[in-house]
């Protein structure tokens, strides 16, 4: 990677709106003071774009810990969030192998008010700045999850086309075909507002659309290989572990399902393409030596063109109040699967992002 590399829009300058650990009741802290001893020492982890409650903490023994979760200043979509992700790690035995130990969970209040749960604090490096190396270590990692998790293991998991969150990426609806409804011109203008050439967007749009429609149709059609997937695999979900020599490890299993692992290896690659000069294509090269197994072309053109359409179908969306870098983040991400699928000559580019 160059360390000259810059994306293709800056990053916002306002951060996410978290609590801080004076925030919270005081019989929560005694709660977290029974699973981790008393806490000396605090600070609000800032990875992620969530608005939840973030803390890395430090106990009086030295052992670190790390809590998320919801809080009074959310939806009672964090706490959902956070019961999805409290249950993988109960039921998946496979996380011990993979991702920071649990500890539980603590709450404090009705469902919308606190409700943390406490992880082992990973003692290495963060993902960013990407190299070949650090994303090979998460290919082996992904080659071997993918391998080494039979269904019979974790018949408690849904299938991708099962799972609220992510069923639109297996079906084929939504995303790119969102833009096909002739009475939504709304939606579509504002795609094309997120670029320089706006006019010149818009035709693109016209233009391509019926093509990348098709192609997400086709993801219907992939069901080999199968394995565990992860479905967030963005650099502020991944850390390298020094107590693992620095093996890599994977955390906010929110949205794990069964389903396709093509969909996660294109994921991760996409989004290590937003945010370095590492070609996705050389990451999809790596991981087939790694695992064995081979993507056909146009299994791989499907499910890139149906990230890409995630992607398109929420970057122009309004900002959020409390995720002031989530439409960021996503317009990245979208920039690098539109190149990804210039690269392949499938679509060409729109153009420039409008800063």
């Amino acid at each position: 990677m160059k360390d000259s590399f810059s994306p293709a829009l800056p990053e916002p300058a306002e951060k996410e709106a978290r609590p801080r650990w004076q925030d919270l009741p005081a019989p929560l802290v005694a709660e977290i003071e029974n699973i981790t001893g008393k806490v000396t020492q605090s600070d609000i982890a800032w990875g992620g774009y969530s608005p939840s409650a973030c803390f890395r903490v430090t106990a009086a023994d030295g052992r670190r810990f790390f809590i998320k979760g919801s809080h009074p200043g959310q939806t009672t979509h964090g706490a959902k969030a956070l019961r999805q992700e409290v249950a993988a790690y109960q039921s998946l035995k496979f996380l011990k192998t993979c991702a920071p130990r649990f500890h539980g969970t603590v709450s404090f209040g009705d469902e919308d008010d606190w409700h943390l749960a406490v992880w082992d604090q990973v003692r290495g490096k963060t993902a960013l700045p990407w190299t070949e190396e650090k994303a090979r270590r998460v290919l082996e990692l992904l080659a071997e999850l993918h391998s080494g998790v039979a269904r019979a293991d974790v018949p408690e998991l849904p299938h991708g086309r099962e799972s609220n969150h992510v069923s639109d990426f297996f079906l084929g609806q939504r995303l790119w075909k969102r833009f096909e409804r002739r009475d939504d011109s709304n939606r579509q203008d504002k795609f094309a507002s997120l670029f320089e050439d706006t006019p010149q967007a818009a035709h693109w749009l016209e233009a391509h659309l019926p093509q990348l429609v098709a192609l997400q149709e086709k993801v219907t059609q992939i069901t080999e290989p199968e394995g565990v997937v992860h479905f967030d695999l963005r650099s502020d979900n991944i850390l390298f572990d020094e107590d693992r020599d620095g093996r890599a490890v994977i955390v906010d299993w929110t949205d794990t399902c069964w389903g396709p692992v093509l969909f996660d290896v294109a994921l991760f690659a996409l989004c290590v393409a937003a945010e370095s000069d590492i070609r996705p294509q050389s990451l999809l090269t790596a991981y087939e030596e790694l695992s064995g197994c081979a993507f056909e072309d146009q299994a791989v053109a499907a499910v890139v063109a149906t990230i890409t359409g995630y992607f398109a179908d929420n970057a122009w969306r309004d900002v959020p109040q409390q995720l002031p870098r989530l439409r960021w983040i996503q317009s990245l991400c979208l920039d690098a699967g539109l190149r990804w699928l210039t690269a392949e000559g499938i679509v060409p580019h729109p153009g420039r992002f409008r800063c």
